[in-house]
């Protein structure tokens, strides 16, 4: 076996499984739970416990996969930061996935699957995905924030059923409801957030030049420097509160084509 370990904070819920580069898509361990606030406190202690379930010493990891948002701020920095520390330390390569891919792997669906992630100020982070007969996840669109009012225009303009999930649910069913009408199939609050599964196959349907399945036929080496840590960056999608507020402060003008620290694309320079 070569152990990788998989985590994401990007929501409420502390997620953490470990999975094998030799069996794709098979979960050795795994654990979720909410902790609103509380992710920094509980992470590391998490990834042990299921390291020892697994039966697994964190110096036998081989790789670590990471969620990469969009979610909380606070949540997508405290994943991002802990998985380099531990690549870096270790000498292992960090892949990254989406925190809404792994949503959108959690429900048993074939057709349009949505999923709205509560993006606090009345928004939401949609993304779209069409799964197919055989469970097959393909992300039919890019990361944003928007509008849920304008997230359900796009979505009912498509004249398809689309199983709505995700966080932003809590606040914005209604208007989902409202656009999408009888088109609009909602999955249950229980699969809203990642679960440890959900984080492997999320992790292994991407096809990036520095994904799972790019690296797990390489050796360890090879891998580290294909995926080294220094290259993820998380997706914000836009600036933080305090990123805006300093803009104010400055006197610029909103500009809302600024994502932040990282936007979707995955690159940078290794530091």
């Amino acid at each position: 076996m070569r152990p990788f370990l998989a985590l994401d904070t990007a929501t409420e819920h502390v997620v953490v499984a470990v999975g094998d580069l030799d069996e794709p898509g098979s979960v050795v361990a795994h654990r979720a739970f909410e902790a609103p606030r509380a992710a920094n406190e509980v992470l590391l202690r998490t990834a042990e416990d299921v390291l020892a379930e697994a039966g697994c010493e964190v110096r036998a990891l081989r790789a670590v996969a990471c969620g990469r948002g969009p979610g909380s701020f606070t949540g997508v920095r405290i994943a991002v930061a802990t998985a380099k520390g531990l690549a870096h330390g270790l000498r292992v390569p960090l892949v990254g996935f989406g925190t809404s891919d792994a949503v959108a792997q959690r429900v048993s669906w074939t057709g349009l699957v949505g999923v709205v992630t509560d993006a606090m100020r009345g928004e939401v982070y949609p993304a779209l995905f069409s799964v197919d007969e055989t469970q097959s996840v393909t992300r039919m669109t890019s990361d944003r924030v928007s509008r849920p009012e304008d997230a359900a225009t796009e979505w009912a303009a498509l004249g398809e059923t689309v199983l709505v999930t995700g966080t932003g649910l809590r606040k914005h069913r209604t208007v989902f409801e409202r656009f999408l009408g009888s088109r609009a199939v909602f999955a249950e609050s229980s699969v809203w957030a990642p679960d440890g599964p959900s984080l492997v196959a999320a992790a292994w349907s991407d096809r990036g030049d520095r994904s799972l399945a790019a690296i797990a036929g390489l050796s360890l080496h090879e891998a580290f420097d294909r995926a080294h840590p220094g290259l993820l960056l998380p997706v914000y999608t836009r600036l933080s509160d305090a990123e805006e507020a300093e803009r104010r402060r400055a006197g610029l003008p909103n500009d809302p084509g600024r994502s932040g620290v990282a936007g979707p694309p995955e690159g940078g320079a290794r530091p």
